[in-house]
């Protein structure tokens, strides 16, 4: 079976790596690793001069980091349509009010056109959002109004980005990161923020240095979650890994991305924890990997620009790439027929489809090239051979 969504880069040494963490509890919450995550992030993806600071998820980060901007109740955070309740749950539990602003139909990212319609002197900050890990074609430009409006700026690369682009002391704002398992290099849970100089990330440390640590049973689901997704992916194809994949999810030994609570539209406290040092063991594990892992996307999301007529890749290697059909629903029952699962990211202009728009205070029809992408979109794999890919090709219409 193809994934495109489950344990994408869980291998047989991340297993054998969990399992003997397991007899190793006390590395579990706290340890060396995590201050030695941090210098290597820095060195590979940031300028010299950068900070980072890690939370347990990515919308956990996002919402220490909005809430030591010192904004004020009612405050405007600009964000796009095409996005997904991590964005949108932190932004509405502060007492901020997300307005949603169009995407180009070219790489599913922020208009600036739209950004000129939408803004108001209420506006205090702008996320430019790297959707499926595609530079925005319009950041120079949001980038240039966010300056010139005072907006803090937050670049979202929770799917991915240029390895390059924030090596330069110039980027501006703050760096939004995600580790989840269904990203590019993932520890189970986990995000950081990166911001330059010493004064950005004076009010973000002390609340990294303050806030409790998660609880055992999370450490255990993380644990466990590098071992059992091994074996259902192994024995998937002979129905046992569905039974295994069906069993973990009801005795709640693997947690879903998005809780209950969060797809009834609201922020779920539980995630304003630490990153575990356990978790940063996950992560140098999957970055000694990732050159390959990027290598991979690449060729893949190459193959599908070349055989699609299609630059949307960009050359990036993109953690999932943007198919756009009349029927996404009935291709997606297609292909899995012959066993390769997609993705639809997003089939709902703030995803899950579970959400309540009117929970989030979306107005249909406020960002209509985003909502007609949704009926349209379908997410095919890259982390697979180019064998795989053109296996896929040959079944799309």
């Amino acid at each position: 079976m193809i994934f495109i969504d489950f344990a994408l880069n869980e291998t047989k040494s991340d297993a054998m790596l969990a399992f003997r963490l397991f007899f190793q509890p006390w590395r579990w919450r706290k340890g060396k690793e995590i201050n030695n995550l941090k210098r290597r992030l820095k060195t590979r993806f940031f300028s010299s001069d950068s900070s980072i600071f890690f939370f347990l998820t990515g919308r956990a980060a996002l919402y220490q980091y909005l809430s030591s901007l010192g904004l004020k109740k009612g405050d405007e955070i600009l964000v796009q349509g095409f996005t997904c309740e991590a964005v949108v749950l932190p932004i509405l539990e502060l007492g901020f009010k997300p307005v949603y602003v169009d995407v180009n139909s070219s790489d599913f990212s922020m208009s600036i056109k739209d950004v000129k319609n939408k803004y108001t002197s209420k506006a205090k900050a702008m996320l430019i959002q790297h959707t499926f890990g595609i530079t925005p074609t319009d950041r120079k430009e949001l980038i240039e109004f966010a300056n010139k409006h005072s907006l803090h700026i937050i670049e979202d690369v929770a799917h991915g980005f240029d390895p390059n682009i924030f090596r330069s002391k110039r980027y501006p704002g703050a760096v939004l990161m995600s580790f989840g398992r269904s990203k590019s290099f993932s520890s189970v849970f986990g995000g950081a923020i990166a911001v330059r100089g010493v004064r950005s990330g004076k009010s973000v440390r002390a609340v990294e240095k303050n806030i409790p640590n998660p609880s055992v049973w999370i450490l255990l689901q993380t644990i466990f979650y590098k071992i059992h997704s091994v074996i259902i992916k192994s024995t998937y194809d002979i129905f046992l890994g569905k039974i295994i994949h069906f069993l973990f999810k009801q005795l709640y030994l693997m947690m879903p991305e998005v809780t209950k609570k969060e797809k009834n539209g609201h922020f779920n406290f539980m995630f304003l924890a630490t990153y575990p040092n356990i978790a940063a063991i996950f992560m140098h594990a999957q970055l000694d990997r990732f050159n390959d892992v990027l290598t991979q996307r690449k060729k893949t999301s190459y193959i599908y620009d070349a055989k699609l007529g299609t630059s949307i890749s960009r050359g990036q290697g993109l953690l999932r790439y943007p198919f756009l059909c009349e029927n996404p629903n009935e291709l997606q029952t297609l292909l899995k027929k012959h066993r390769i699962q997609t993705g639809r990211w997003y089939s709902q202009v703030v995803a899950p489809p579970e959400l309540d728009l009117l929970n989030v205070d979306y107005i249909r029809g406020s960002c209509p090239i985003a909502e007609s992408l949704c009926k349209r979109v379908l997410n095919l794999p890259t982390h697979i051979s180019v064998r795989d890919a053109k296996r896929i090709l040959n079944l799309l219409p």
